[in-house]
């Protein structure tokens, strides 16, 4: 992690959701792996939420960080970290928060970078191309999400998902000490058709992808008992490569199918089954299939849960989910920090195993538990891994969230560690720690590996 604000932390485990709803336009049996439970940010106590009208929002941290200079066997500077934010809102429908990470060197180990930073503090990195601006906003969300028939978002991504994620699943922007773009994303309902559209850098060519969703029931017939039962997928995800540091471009595709097996109140079950596909100018194109089940649905006590379980057959070049949790950092170096970029690398043809499970439990009146994990097996031996987990204390006094992600496992691994702890002291004063590994992309492609601790106090209020 990087000393990012906490909003952006706290959304490492935030896109679990899982309440079934039959209501709003948007067809359901799409990538709902438990998204109802949110660790957004709270409102202090003793302030005025809810209603429909507008209501603003301030927060200031500030505290000291122990940063990597970036550069190979490079000091470790010491920063002043001050994070300002606004946020206005209205009703359930419009979010607006504003922010701007700020990290000031005060000390200035070898190599000396001091003098090349804005008035020889603010830190260069963080604000040195066009899409660094994108990190001002923290949050913009129009429309409600799964119940208006137009919804966008702009924010950092941490963990997203395009569909059932078989091009781009539980991918984050946010790894890179250097580069901050806010991600965007628009999903629009019509019918029996849903379509997203999603840029991972809204300010520069970065990754771009969508997908279209036909609910075949829907669309052949106005008996509801056959709505929701057969969705047919389509979608394509393409690296312009040139924002953050060029690297490779590629361009996948995919098609597939979910058939429900069982749908009912609290329960739902899925049969998976889908293609997908590499074009490459110098290579011929490289293909995969995939066979799963997948459920998702809600206990008595409230515990919400998701499962997923996937035979891939792997295709070299191909493979699913390659716009991954790390792929910001496995885009220049496929496997350990000095390999060739995961665009250009080619795994032996194989088959792999997928399983993801997410839960939620809890709410804000008890304590509230927050998991999720991702393991792929290659069958030549390979292991990736993604885990997060969190908790938040009755009240929303204590929290703390840890992600890992862990890639390549028995075959030059790499490994991404983060860890964010917040204590409220009193009804608008906290106290907050974090730390984990961070990884600076260099010019020749390979990555330099350290390590970031940061802490401090912030003040906030909510009307």
């Amino acid at each position: 992690m990087t000393g990012a604000p906490l909003l952006v932390l706290f959304a490492l485990v935030s896109n679990q959701s899982s309440t079934i709803s039959e209501e709003g336009p948007e067809p359901s049996g799409q990538d709902t792996p438990v998204s109802a439970a949110r660790l957004d940010e709270p409102a202090p106590p003793g302030s005025r939420v809810g209603g429909e009208g507008f209501g603003f929002s301030g927060q200031l941290e500030a505290g000291g960080l122990s940063l990597p200079s970036g550069t190979p066997d490079g000091g470790q500077d010491l920063f002043i970290r001050v994070y300002p934010s606004l946020g206005l809102t209205k009703g359930d429908s419009f979010v607006l928060r504003l922010g701007a990470n700020l990290r000031m060197r005060m000390v200035d180990e070898e190599p000396k970078q001091a003098d090349g930073d804005y008035g020889a503090r603010l830190r260069r990195e963080d604000w040195d191309e066009l899409s660094d601006i994108g990190q001002v906003v923290r949050m913009l969300r129009i429309g409600r999400e799964g119940q208006s028939s137009l919804f966008l978002r702009v924010e950092p991504f941490v963990d997203e998902s395009l569909g059932r994620g078989y091009l781009m699943g539980r991918y984050s922007n946010a790894l890179s000490p250097d580069y901050h773009p806010a991600g965007g994303s628009l999903t629009m309902v019509k019918g029996p058709v849903r379509a997203e559209l999603l840029a991972s850098d809204v300010l520069g060519a970065r990754i771009f992808a969508g997908e279209l969703m036909l609910d075949l029931g829907r669309a052949a017939s106005d008996d509801a008992g056959k709505f929701d039962r057969y969705l047919l997928r389509l979608s394509a995800a393409h690296d312009a490569a040139k924002a953050g540091g060029e690297t490779p471009n590629m361009t996948l595709t995919s098609v597939g199918g979910d058939v429900a097996l069982y749908k009912g109140e609290r329960l739902r079950a899925w049969a998976l089954l889908a293609g997908g596909a590499r074009f490459a100018e110098s290579h011929s194109p490289a293909v995969g299939g995939l066979l799963g089940v997948a459920m998702e649905g809600q206990l008595e006590s409230g515990t919400q849960l998701s499962f997923t379980l996937q035979g891939r057959k792997q295709g070299g070049r191909f493979r699913f989910g390659m716009f991954g949790p790390d792929y910001e950092l496995g885009r220049f170096s496929g496997t350990g920090l000095t390999e060739q970029p995961i665009a250009d690398e080619e795994l032996p043809d194989g088959f792999a195993g997928y399983l993801e499970a997410s839960i939620a439990k809890g709410s804000a009146d008890t304590t509230l538990l927050l998991g999720s994990v991702a393991a792929q097996y290659h069958g030549f031996g390979r292991t990736d891994l993604d885990v997060s987990a969190g908790f938040e204390l009755p009240g929303g006094r204590t929290r703390a969230l840890a992600r890992a992600v862990l890639t390549a496992l028995g075959d030059r691994p790499r490994y991404s560690l983060g860890v964010e702890v917040r204590q409220r002291l009193v009804n608008h004063l906290y106290a907050w720690g974090s730390g984990g590994t961070v990884h600076f992309p260099q010019a020749d492609g390979q990555l330099v590996r350290g390590v970031t601790a940061g802490m401090g106090v912030g003040v906030d209020f909510q009307r």
